[in-house]
């Protein structure tokens, strides 16, 4: 488990650390502070060998890239778009082990493309080669770690399109990344399934019977060659996931995705979205036995006071308060995070100061 994240370079970030984290971390903070970057850098940094990555940001936040440009595919990763200079993500455990991750638009080294890549399934042609215009056109991720282990994997612009060369690395902890804009009924299915055949299903279902007290039982159905989940609320006939309302389907993708990556991280943009506040507290309980039962950690972003409040109704109901609030800030032009442990967000919320 992480106990100290630090960004360095990207997006909005020049230099940020959160510390200390827990098992279950909120993060709040005005609009345009980057709580969304937050969660993005550590996706990156749990997959250090996947350059695949930094495209799928982009489609998370509806960016779709026509051309192979790569100053605009990849230079907004980069403080302010300074491409010259590293974005480093870095990890501190509960062991003091380092994982480092560092990024960098280059040129490509001389002979160096892609050995063993793939053709991007992008139609345009990379944008300059009819040009005389030179430029960095590989994405680099470095990584090195305090066990010794290290590689570097790299994403290539050439006349074909994009490559993509990755490092052989031991087994890395799963992150799975949580949308508002984008859902996936067919991975939520697949994960049910998994559940199920261990017979933990039921333990979804409690839990989603918060969000529709009608749901009786869950099933996965094939339509049209397409798997998703479906739910009993005694109509006679079962009802898609998505046709039971927002929350219902957002509540059990999260649930889904905490039990699907034990030991790593599930990330978590906007996780008030769709659930009504009257529930949040007994959510909030069911994600953190989630956690716990996974030894998964939960990275969540929010605008919502009822949201926090329920958050810390919740771990101060149970014997172990595994659970921070990190409120984004900027001061003095540069973004910063202030963390609440139970005693200082207990004060806060009393006195009803703002800690969204």
């Amino acid at each position: 488990m992480y106990r100290s994240f630090t960004i360095r370079n990207f997006r909005c970030f020049q230099d940020l650390t959160l510390r200390p984290l827990e098992r279950v971390n909120l993060i709040a903070g005005m609009n345009n502070l980057g709580k969304t970057a937050l969660l993005e850098a550590l996706f990156l940094h749990l997959g250090p060998n996947n350059p695949d990555l930094a495209l799928r940001l982009d489609a998370f936040r509806g960016i779709e890239h026509l051309g192979l440009n790569p100053e605009e595919m990849w230079g907004w990763l980069f403080s302010d778009k300074r491409i010259d200079e590293t974005i480093e993500l870095s990890s501190l455990n509960e062991a003091n082990e380092r994982r480092l991750l560092r990024i960098r638009l280059v040129e490509p080294e001389e002979g160096g493309g892609v050995a063993e890549g793939r053709r991007a399934t992008a139609p345009a042609k990379a944008e300059g080669w009819g040009t005389t215009a030179g430029g960095p056109r590989e994405l680099r991720l470095e990584y090195q770690d305090s066990s010794g282990q290290t590689g570097v994997s790299r994403a290539l612009i050439t006349s074909e399109g994009t490559k993509v060369e990755r490092a052989r690395l031991a087994q890395l902890p799963l992150g799975v990344f949580l949308s508002p804009r984008a859902r996936f009924p067919k991975e939520d299915a697949e994960r049910f399934s998994n559940l199920e055949r261990v017979g933990r299903g039921g333990q979804v279902l409690a839990t989603a019977q918060l969000v529709e007290p009608r749901l009786r039982r869950l099933a996965v159905l094939v339509t049209s060659g397409v798997p998703m989940i479906n739910g009993d609320i005694g109509i006679g006939v079962l009802v898609p996931v998505p046709l039971l309302g927002e929350g219902m389907g957002r509540l059990l993708s999260i649930l889904l995705a905490i039990a699907s990556a034990p030991g790593g991280k599930v990330l978590i943009d906007e996780i008030e979205n769709g659930l009504h506040h009257s529930v949040m507290v007994d959510i909030w309980k069911a994600i953190g036995e989630a956690a716990r039962r996974s030894e998964t950690q939960v990275f969540a972003t929010t605008h919502s006071w009822e949201c926090i409040r329920g958050a810390h109704k919740a771990f101060a109901a149970t014997g172990t308060y595994d659970f921070r609030l990190h409120r984004l800030e900027r001061v003095k032009g540069q973004i910063q995070a202030g963390t609440y442990d139970r005693e200082a967000l207990e004060g806060a919320l009393k006195a009803e100061l703002e800690v969204r």
